[in-house]
Parts: structure tokens; C-alpha cells; sequence
């Protein structure tokens, strides 16, 4: 399965690890003072961190049917979940450089004769949500191979958000989800009560 070319890279934020930089502190004393408190002039690394990722609980999960009525076990053409994801930052002159890889597996269900899957999954950055540039939705297509029934799909997103400074980063969220239709995100929702 793969991302279609012609998505836009997300301008957004990233979490999930620290990273580290390195600060250099010069100071000028005396040859005696350099000896006494040479302890004081190497190098510190100062640790900041990455924005928070989170899946949300009720787009974790996608069931898609087949065209119908019909919703058992025998209407399903395929279902997905968000199982995982990690990343990294970098914060380079006013930006948050993310890298951020999403891992979904994929389980064909007994109406999907031809083995095609089709689905959209978003991130979102809630801070930004009033601009265009706060949620990029993604395509998935693919299709199982053979006789398979499951499969796992990586992608991998470069993504910028603007910060004033690094320490800004920490305050920032993604969040992580299918793109569901109303009935969709009902037939999660109906789900948990059972």
C-alpha cells in the first residue's frame, strides 16, 4: 500500500521522543579561574521535548462494508486500525522539523472479493485547527496479495510547525485518526457499548 504522490506535506508538529542539543557556554576568565572551574566550560546538552502524539480512542478503528444494508460479518470488505506510531524532532531557527511513521494493519473481510482497500486517515494539530494547514487527510490504496487476509501499512511524514522557540514544542498535540463518515464513527461508537 502506499500514500498517493500527489498529497501535500503537512506543516504541523510531532512527538514521541527527546531530543537532544548541544549549548555551548563561553566564558572568559583567568588562566587560574579556567583551572579551578574547568568543570563550568564543557559542553551541556539540554533536552527538549517533542510534542505529544495521541490516537484519538473513537477514529482508531475503521470497519468498511460492502454497499448495502447489511452489516455482519459477512458485509465487511475490510477492517484497519492505528496500532502505532513513532517519531522524532528537531528544532532548527523557529521550526519543528517531525518525522513521524504511522503504522496501521489492514484485515480483509469476507465481502472483499477483490482484494482492493481504500481509506483516508488524517493528522491534526488542535492548536492550529481554525487554519487549513492544522488537519492533512492521507489516501490509502492498496490490495492484498494472493491468499493473504492481513497486512501492515507504513507511512512516513516530514512535517514543520512553526515555534517561537524549542521549548514551545512541548505545549503542542497531534492527533491521529481514520477519516470517518457519520456512520462510521457511529458503528465505532455503538461498538464500545457492547
Amino acid at each position: 500500500m502506499r500514500r498517493h504522490a500527489q498529497q501535500a506535506l503537512i506543516r504541523l508538529i510531532t512527538s514521541i521522543r527527546h531530543i537532544v542539543r548541544p549549548v555551548r557556554t563561553a566564558l572568559a576568565v583567568s588562566v587560574l579561574g579556567l583551572l579551578v572551574a574547568a568543570c563550568g566550560l564543557f559542553e551541556k546538552d539540554i533536552v527538549y521535548k517533542c510534542p505529544a502524539v495521541f490516537i484519538l480512542e473513537d477514529a482508531k478503528e475503521l470497519t468498511k462494508f460492502k454497499p448495502g444494508p447489511g452489516r455482519d460479518i459477512t458485509d465487511i470488505l475490510f477492517e484497519a486500525e492505528i496500532v502505532n506510531f513513532v517519531g522524532d524532532c528537531d528544532y532548527n531557527e523557529g521550526e519543528a522539523e517531525i518525522e513521524l511513521s504511522v503504522q496501521i494493519t489492514v484485515e480483509r473481510g469476507l465481502a472483499n472479493k477483490a482484494g482492493q482497500v481504500a481509506f483516508d486517515y488524517f493528522v491534526a494539530i488542535p492548536k492550529f485547527q481554525s487554519r487549513s494547514e492544522g488537519k492533512s487527510v492521507f489516501n490509502v490504496t492498496g490490495e492484498f496479495e494472493g491468499n493473504r487476509t492481513r497486512m501492515l501499512y507504513q507511512d512516513d511524514l516530514d512535517m514543520t510547525i512553526p515555534v517561537k522557540v524549542p521549548t514551545d514544542g512541548a505545549a503542542l498535540e497531534i492527533i491521529l485518526g481514520f477519516q470517518l463518515t457519520p456512520e462510521e464513527l457511529k458503528f465505532n461508537r455503538s461498538r464500545k457499548l457492547r
